[in-house]
């Protein structure tokens, strides 16, 4: 996987963090740390401030792997918290982000299916989201 790639595997995390326009600390712990776990320079998406479409950041995937990739950190960072009085696993604001990625991606469905399956499994062992995210990435998950 290329660092273009590492990058925008990144910078989907953080749109997804900051859709709902609050970032829970495993989501803050994720933005802060990965960079440093990937070998990457940070590329921080400023609240408030212009980010990157889903769709651009999707046509930067150079594979089918990298936008596989991309769902299940997406579904992982929006699934690992909710904010106070969320009454359902993903808030609106980062469903919609996610549903945006989901589109601009064009995967079929059975494999989003298998991905968000997977990614629900994962997320219900109670792993740190760092580590989760770095089995995905380093081929442990």
């Amino acid at each position: 996987m290329s660092s273009v790639s590492h990058a925008t595997l990144l910078q989907i995390a953080q749109v997804i963090a900051l859709s709902d326009g609050s970032v829970s600390s495993e989501e803050a712990s994720l933005i802060r740390e990965l960079p440093q776990r990937l070998g990457i320079s940070s590329t921080a998406v400023p609240i408030g401030e212009h980010r990157p479409s889903m769709a651009a950041m999707a046509a930067m995937l150079e594979s089918h792997g990298d936008r596989c990739l991309a769902v299940r950190i997406a579904c992982l960072v929006a699934g690992v918290s909710r904010n106070p009085g969320d009454d359902v696993d993903i808030n609106a604001e980062e469903r919609s982000s996610y549903r945006e990625l989901l589109a601009a991606l064009h995967l079929p469905d059975h494999e989003l299916a298998e991905i968000e399956w997977s990614a629900r499994e994962e997320l219900k062992q109670g792993k740190p989201l760092l580590q989760l995210i770095g089995d995905v990435l380093f081929g442990e998950g």
